[in-house]
């Protein structure tokens, strides 16, 4: 089951800024049945925070030779629950926490800059996430995200070993992205192929990254900020 997908719009005259920092990703945490899942939203130190259903704007599950799977999803006051109607390869999301405009108080309101009066700056966010929870031939098959991490390696990361991610923005590699664990920093670096390394940790993994654009005559938003967090469990 497919839901509405607010697609990444390329903007005409962008400068690529720092790592995106004041970081906010979503992602999913398992249950203990194979098929039940929670979306997280949160900040800094993992710290969870509540989120409006509506901003979760696609679901999407497939099996291991890459057909859709059905997903139940069931809107609660502050979030959602997500049910696939069988155990997926790998899930992804696309979550749209819209646009933040900063008042000169350093206050942020929830709309676009024109309507928010005397607001300096704003902010278009938008997240991606991808979440394996088998690490099969879908692993290391882009997913069609407009922003997304790539596994390269066919086998399943060991802890303490090198995982090679690819990163690819609009389906294309992308040098200079930076990857951390958590929810910011620079762990690695994309190269000229669009390449990062990172050492697996044991147990679950959730790397981030993300990139923030300067947007030219926009009267909603001066910036376009894009942020990924890939979950995967490292065996031991």
């Amino acid at each position: 089951m497919f839901y509405p997908l607010r697609r990444l719009l390329a903007a005409t005259s962008l400068a690529l800024l720092s790592p995106v920092v004041s970081a906010h990703t979503v992602w999913l945490e398992a249950t203990d049945s194979a098929t039940d899942y929670a979306v997280r939203f949160g900040g800094h130190a993992g710290v969870l925070e509540e989120y409006p259903p509506a901003k979760l704007t696609e679901v999407r599950a497939v099996g291991g030779a890459g057909e859709p799977i059905d997903v139940a999803r069931q809107d609660l006051a502050v979030g959602v629950q997500l049910q696939s109607a069988e155990p997926a390869s790998l899930l992804t999301l696309t979550f749209d926490n819209g646009i933040w405009s900063r008042l000169p108080n350093g206050r942020s309101e929830n709309l676009p800059m024109d309507q928010v009066e005397g607001a300096e700056s704003a902010v278009n966010a938008i997240k991606y996430h991808k979440y394996i929870a088998r690490w099969d031939a879908q692993a290391t098959q882009p997913q069609g995200q407009a922003f997304e991490l790539v596994p390269l390696d066919v086998e399943a990361p060991a802890a303490g070993q090198p995982l090679r991610l690819k990163i690819l923005i609009n389906g294309q590699p992308t040098q200079g992205i930076a990857l951390a664990f958590g929810e910011e920093g620079d762990d690695a670096v994309s190269d000229a192929a669009g390449v990062a390394v990172l050492t697996a940790r044991r147990g679950v993994n959730r790397i981030w990254s993300g990139q923030r654009l300067e947007v030219a005559d926009n009267p909603a938003y001066t910036q376009l900020s894009t942020e990924y967090s890939l979950v995967f469990h490292a065996q031991d």
